[in-house]
């Protein structure tokens, strides 16, 4: 076991603000921030959040929604808050207004603070009833005395998918954050010169190392602005220009990455992370032929501050990569149905005890909070137990391997989704009598979230899927969209009563039933788009005025895409028509369009 202080993190960005000066904290495009520079706007904004809110009482959970997207405001924004002793609650600007508003009256939120130059304040005034805009203008404050903090003060509270439909706030510690940053630090020091990624949605718990580390170690921060994080283009243009040294990948776009050959041509990283998803052996091998640099697989739910395990991948062959062994005053065992230690080699559920385990749920019930409930064994005072639901078995070497979930649970570009909550959303639509979500493995590969949907008739809805596709749109984030919907006149019940997955038809490869007509590809680059659109989104045709969306696309659909089209257009992968074709083009139509008044022909 390793002392830890609860304020470490805290007392570390102090130091670095007071005392680093003119060394370059912060870099965004075209521009670069001193650690004075940002230390100043630091200390301003939390001498006043403390003024205007002030704290009762140490141990008051104080929270702060912060709806800012990865820019240095929202370094600001964090490391403020932090230094105040209060938690912050991320909420992605590009969700819909009713889920950001859901987020902020269940997190308690004194206020959100917002970016001035983000969206003008009419559209703050629609989400959040009490928001405070944060910029960087003139200020002179050189001081501020972080606010004290115990091991068990909230950090964050970070919204997760729920599985009774409703999102689960997470309670992080204060404690449990720095026990993982330091970790980090002492596991794989940051140097002065080291130029780290800002490129995770801030909804995804990763973001919290990634806005954190960099500037408790003395380093720099690289901010991808937002939208980039899904083009491996626009990530080898940044990491290039500015020598970015470090970066986390989730493995769906890390093979995207590598798929353009990202590794070979970014020389100056020299680590990469991955977790979120399985990290296959493929992509290990691809990994090691274009790079030298470490790359390393960690695992952990939101629930234990991040991530509980490490492993230090090498290009050794092996049949699974492993998560790897517990990190710093953690422990992690995987017992059976009666909570009894499994042998070597044997499946069981994984048990994470530690510091970092958070403190609950906000506000759940019984029911989700019973997977923080102690087991038999025994952990050291202060430590937490958390159930992961995790199917998992230790090797012979003492290394841990995942296998998998015991329920429904899936991941969507590394981040969870509970199809439950989005049977719920379905089910809040008037003409909606039974809904049920699952995941489903395309032909090509993807991972896909279907809902089967019983629709009332009589409602006379011309245009179901749309409808249902807007529908979900307007509550729930982008991860929990559905990429097909599959209407059925009953879903079948087993002889319990229960929905028997087993005679669910499989959502196929059917073009939906959209509100657009099916119109043919006409000339030889319509038909070109059209065979790519389908092969990837799994479909057996699609129309030319077929919105890109409607249809299933998400952001790593349209990186695949782009792949496939460079190649057969004979173009680079530079190429900025690429993105054009694909971003502005939402049809077939539009992105042959775009594609012939470049003079391209097929």
């Amino acid at each position: 076991m390793q002392t830890i202080a609860a304020d470490d993190v805290l007392r570390g960005l102090q130091d670095r603000y007071r005392c680093a000066g003119s060394q370059v904290a912060v870099v965004e495009t075209g521009r670069s921030w001193t650690y004075a520079e940002i230390g100043e706007q630091v200390f301003d904004l939390a001498h006043r959040l403390t003024e205007k809110f002030p704290s009762r009482a140490i141990g008051d959970r104080r929270v702060f929604g912060v709806a800012i997207d990865r820019s240095p405001e929202l370094l600001v924004a964090v490391h403020a808050i932090a230094l105040t002793g209060s938690a912050y609650c991320p909420i992605e600007p590009s969700d819909p207004v009713q889920w950001q508003q859901k987020i902020t009256r269940t997190s308690k939120a004194a206020a959100v603070l917002t970016a001035d130059r983000a969206r003008d304040e009419h559209a703050y005034l629609e989400a959040f009833e009490n928001f405070y805009p944060v910029s960087l203008g003139e200020s002179s404050a050189t001081e501020f005395e972080h606010c004290p903090v115990d091991m068990n003060s909230t950090s964050q509270i970070i919204f997760t998918s729920g599985s009774t439909g409703q999102p689960k706030g997470v309670i992080c510690t204060h404690g449990g954050f720095a026990n993982r940053i330091c970790w980090m630090q002492d596991s794989f020091p940051l140097q002065p010169d080291d130029r780290i990624a800002l490129k995770t949605p801030i909804t995804f718990d990763v973001a919290g190392w990634e806005m954190f580390w960099p500037q408790y170690a003395g380093a720099q921060t690289v901010i991808v602005p937002p939208g980039m994080h899904t083009s491996p283009e626009a990530l080898i243009s940044i990491f290039n220009e500015y020598q970015v040294t470090v970066a986390h990948f989730v493995p769906s776009m890390l093979r995207l990455w590598l798929r353009a050959e990202g590794a070979r041509r970014c020389p100056n990283l020299r680590m990469v992370f991955s977790s979120g998803e399985v990290l296959d052996s493929a992509l290990v091998t691809e990994f090691a032929l274009q790079s030298r640099a470490e790359l390393h697989n960690l695992y952990g739910p939101t629930e234990a501050a991040i991530d509980v395990t490490h492993f230090a991948v090498s290009s050794e062959t092996r049949r699974q990569i492993p998560i790897g062994r517990p990190i710093t005053n953690t422990h992690v065992y995987i017992l059976d149905r009666d909570q009894q230690v499994c042998p070597l080699e044997e499946q069981g559920e994984i048990y994470i005890q530690g510091v970092g385990v958070a403190s609950g749920y906000l506000d759940a019930g019984g029911e989700d909070n019973a997977r923080f409930l102690p087991v038999s064994l025994d952990p050291p005072d202060g430590w937490r137990t958390f159930r992961t639901g995790d199917l998992g078995r230790y090797t012979t070497e003492g290394q841990i391997e995942f296998c998998g979930r015991l329920d429904d649970q899936i991941k969507i570009r590394g981040q969870r989704v509970e199809p439950g909550e989005v049977e719920e959303a379905l089910r809040e639509h008037d003409a909606v009598l039974e809904a049920h979500a699952r995941a489903h493995v395309s032909s090509t590969g993807r991972s896909l979230l279907v809902a089967y949907v019983v629709v009332d008739t009589s409602y006379g809805i011309a245009d179901p899927v749309g409808e249902l596709q807007e529908h979900v749109k307007r509550r729930l984030p982008a991860r929990s969209m559905p990429s097909k919907f599959v209407l059925l006149d009953a879903l079948p019940l087993s002889e319990h009563g229960k929905i028997d997955v087993t005679r669910l038809p499989s959502p196929g490869s059917a073009r939906p039933a959209l509100k657009s007509s099916f119109q043919e590809p006409a000339d030889p680059l319509e038909q070109l788009i059209a065979g790519i659109w389908a092969d990837v989104l799994d479909l057996d045709e699609v129309g030319v005025h077929d919105n890109f969306h409607d249809l299933g696309g998400d952001s790593l659909g349209a990186v695949e895409i782009s792949f496939i089209l460079t190649e057969r257009l004979g173009l680079d992968y530079e190429d900025p028509l690429i993105p054009r074709i694909l971003m502005d083009g939402d049809t077939v139509a539009k992105s042959a369009a775009i594609a012939a008044a470049a003079g391209l022909k097929q």
